[in-house]
């Protein structure tokens, strides 16, 4: 493309973010007495798939198939303590808590199968909806049996519920790692910068649901590219604000997206501060934005000598660079190549 005359050039950045703030958070697993089960979180989900995430642990704990989980959350009524969703913390602390409780509540349901079947609890089975006896499936009673068997279980109104609450304490955040690569073209005439191409790989630890990751990682690009080259707080001389409507403060829409995007989730290091391994990857897909797409600029407008140095990258400011610099010599261009080979 270069040989062409094409402006463009290749951007990486990598980062190591920190995810998971604590300091704890709440969750609460229970079975009513019709057998269903339902988990309770402090965690709200603000769009990111919490309520599958939450399920999906919840059910692999106890066996159960996802459809079968419902998951509460943003309900001070229900759940009374919790603390939110923010700093990629909702599966790192939230997704913990239910996994504590979801096995509080597995070690009760099997005790009191136990005794109902007079088994051991280590030849009991978790099946969807019931407990079974290993080796024996005849022999088996549902959780709406095992709930309302039970005397003196705690209930409400609508009866007795087995439950268990845990308070999962962050002892420290984690820290997943990745790298971006961009590659641009910029327009000379007009200033315009097009992606063409993107690329994010990233550490997360381990992902409870990689379609969820996947989607959180191209979300965040696109907030990304939002603060790479469109959106930016302008004032006049006196302080007044002259970018107050969406007239003049500009965001990324479907438009601005590269068509190639190839996203690598890496599950290389699980986390150790957690039984789950997971690490948050909630911003993973917008800190090395900007870094990427302005290496990628810099690369693209090296023959200029030209290394781009603020954001956004709006086409005036790219044409007030250009218009500050030498036009490109015989000679300098193979230098730009060399220098992005090395990179």
């Amino acid at each position: 493309m270069r040989k062409r005359g094409r402006l463009v050039g290749i951007g990486v950045a990598s980062i190591v973010e920190k995810a998971g703030l604590g300091p704890w958070e709440t969750a609460r697993v229970e079975i009513d007495r019709a057998g269903r089960l339902v988990v309770y979180s402090g965690v709200t989900s603000v769009g990111q798939g919490m309520e599958t995430t939450l399920a999906q642990i919840c059910a692999e704990e106890l066996g159960q198939a996802l459809d079968d989980i419902t998951v509460v959350h943003g309900d001070t009524a229900l759940v009374p303590e919790g603390v939110g969703a923010f700093a990629s913390r909702g599966t790192v602390v939230g997704g913990n808590a239910v996994l504590f409780a979801a096995r509080s509540v597995k070690e009760k349901l099997l005790d009191v199968a136990a005794r109902r079947l007079e088994a051991s609890p280590a030849d009991l089975i978790l099946a969807p909806g019931r407990v079974t006896v290993r080796g024996s499936p005849a022999r088996s009673l549902t959780f709406a049996d095992l709930v309302t068997a039970v005397p003196g279980i705690p209930g409400d109104a609508a009866g007795p519920v087995l439950s268990a609450t845990h308070v999962f304490e962050a002892p420290r955040m984690t820290y997943p790692y990745g790298s971006h690569v961009a590659t641009v073209e910029v327009d000379p005439e007009t200033g315009q910068v097009t992606i063409l191409d993107y690329a994010i790989a990233y550490d997360v630890g381990k992902a409870i649901n990689p379609r969820l990751v996947e989607g959180q990682l191209v979300g965040g690009l696109a907030q990304g590219i939002g603060g790479a080259l469109l959106e930016e707080l302008v004032f006049d001389g006196d302080g007044q604000p002259l970018s107050v409507t969406f007239m003049d403060y500009l965001m990324p829409t479907a438009m601005e997206m590269p068509h190639a995007i190839t996203v690598k989730i890496l599950e290389e290091t699980p986390t150790p501060l957690n039984p789950l391994g997971v690490k948050g990857a909630g911003e993973g897909g917008t800190a090395a934005v900007g870094a990427a797409i302005a290496n990628a600029v810099s690369d693209a407008l090296a023959p200029w000598g030209i290394e781009v140095t603020d954001l956004p990258l709006s086409p005036d400011r790219i044409l007030t660079l250009l218009r500050r610099s030498t036009r490109p010599v015989v000679g300098q261009t193979s230098g730009a190549d060399e220098r992005r080979e090395r990179h």
